[in-house]
């Protein structure tokens, strides 16, 4: 067969079609995001929740979503930065604040779901009744089979796992998240094979006789911060690298009493079952004043800014004969 060379002529451009403005950006994977939010007909307009979990270079962001024609609405969220209110001042973006994030937004949720069915007149208790997991153990759970098997009369509260333009590689922190809702007592549909695996069983000598190590749940170990534990005892005695990488976090156990990262994270942990309301900043009322030497100066607390001010009728007449005189003024004494 003869040698066809392609031409992209004028037809094909006019027949061209640009993908969508976030694609071309590599912001949305609509491949994805098209398959998370269809919805059968059946369901007559019920939200299809998702779990949005993204990560930055300061924090985890952990949102429960759901999406319309004019676009996602939140239900509620929860970000890394938050955890400081429990105690927790660094590694914000860790696998074990991951974790407690998730927690956080299920809590949140739930005790949402309670206060809105209150707002009703609806009995609801989802925030005691889903609390099935009260101490992170490492262990997979299926919050749904836990659910029945306690004979818990409701359904548990749905989500479906967005990790956006993450990679689903095992030990990702997304997953952390998702870990962290499931135990907070919302049904993220997922497997085991996404956590870290247990680590045991291997051969110390190979001449000595075979005795299997004990088994370590890797899980658990990130949960609870011990990975970075270790490394913290590992480097302790090399004071400046020590300090100019761990200060903040000394700073955080001795601030809430314990010794080890264990059990700062199990503080944390409690505080947000306990609490997982949003906490509102208070206020703060500055007296904003005006120069009385310049009324176009602005004076906040200590601080000061210019604030052009539009001049009336009347000062804008003044203003006028006052450069008049002024103009005559000059003139009689020349």
């Amino acid at each position: 067969m003869a040698f066809v060379k392609i031409q992209k002529n004028n037809t094909y451009f006019k027949r061209f079609q640009v993908k969508f403005r976030r694609r071309r950006e590599g912001k949305t994977d609509y491949y994805q995001r098209k398959r998370l939010i269809t919805q059968r007909k059946n369901k007559y307009n019920t939200p299809k929740w998702r779990f949005v979990v993204r990560r930055t270079n300061n924090r985890i962001i952990c949102q429960v979503v759901w999406s319309t024609i004019a676009g996602d609405k939140v239900k509620t969220s929860a970000d890394s930065s938050e955890l400081r209110h429990y105690g927790l001042e660094a590694g914000l973006t860790n696998y074990s604040a991951a974790y407690a994030t998730g927690l956080l937004t299920a809590r949140r949720l739930l005790t949402q779901l309670d206060q809105e069915n209150k707002s009703r007149d609806i009995q609801s208790n989802l925030a005691q009744q889903f609390n099935l997991v009260p101490e992170a153990t490492g262990e997979y759970v299926n919050i749904a089979e836990l659910a029945e098997k306690k004979n818990v009369g409701v359904r548990p509260f749905t989500c479906f796992l967005d990790l956006g333009l993450a990679r689903a590689t095992v030990g990702n922190r997304v997953f952390a998240a998702v870990k962290g809702a499931v135990d907070g007592g919302i049904n993220v549909p997922h497997s085991d094979k996404i956590f870290p695996k247990v680590k045991g069983g291997d051969k110390k000598d190979a001449k000595a006789p075979a005795k299997a190590a004990p088994a370590t749940n890797l899980l658990r170990e990130r949960i609870f911060g011990l990975h970075v534990q270790k490394y913290m005892d590992l480097i302790r005695k090399d004071t400046a690298t020590y300090n100019s990488q761990f200060s903040q976090w000394d700073k955080a156990v001795k601030k809430a009493g314990v010794k080890t990262l264990e059990e700062l994270y199990k503080k944390i942990h409690a505080a947000i079952r306990a609490n997982p309301t949003r906490k509102v900043a208070a206020k703060k009322t500055v007296k904003h004043t005006t120069d009385p030497k310049n009324p176009n100066i602005q004076v906040s607390g200590t601080k000061k800014y210019r604030r052009d001010r539009r001049l009336k009728n009347e000062d804008r007449k003044k203003r006028a004969n006052d450069k008049i005189l002024k103009f005559l003024q000059e003139r009689q004494r020349k």
